[in-house]
């Protein structure tokens, strides 16, 4: 894999391992080490899911969110660890947030609408269908989202 020089006036094409630019002599360690962390960061809030331990995966999909704003994919798992926090304002604010950066967003459409319908049985008084009802398109595991936080980050 290569990288390109961060400084504004090389750019010159270096080894990910090199830790130094072979044009200016500028450190690269440590710029690979900060281009990479919110993969890993990423990466540990689904690790922390998956172990249903989702109050830890807000927390780090959060930090990827604040480092990358515009990330879909770690909006949209930020959303589905609320959702399973029951914050729902926050998971609104987040798959909302996601359909504004793409309107077509499966993801973010099929959590709104599941907070709708968590919604909507909670001020009519009933209780949402049983799980194998066939009102439910398909079934889902534990209620959550589906395949939100069961996807793994490339890189």
């Amino acid at each position: 894999m290569r990288i390109p020089c961060p400084t504004s006036t090389c750019f010159a094409e270096n080894d990910v391992e090199a830790e130094v630019c072979g044009r200016c002599g500028v450190a690269l360690r440590q710029y690979v080490r900060l281009l990479v962390y919110p993969y890993q960061l990423f990466n540990q809030g689904l690790q922390q899911a998956r172990a249903d331990n989702f109050a830890r995966a807000r927390d780090l999909f959060a930090a990827v969110v604040y480092w990358c704003p515009q990330d879909k994919i770690a909006r949209n798992a930020l959303a589905a660890a609320c959702f399973e926090l029951k914050d729902l304002a926050e998971a609104t604010q987040q798959w909302e947030a996601v359909l504004s950066l793409s309107a077509t967003d499966v993801m973010a459409k099929q959590g709104l609408a599941a907070i709708a319908a968590l919604q909507t049985a909670s001020t009519s008084g009933s209780k949402p269908p049983p799980k194998n009802s066939p009102a439910k398109k398909r079934p889902q595991k534990s209620g959550r989202t589906p395949g939100i936080l069961k996807r793994k980050r490339r890189r």
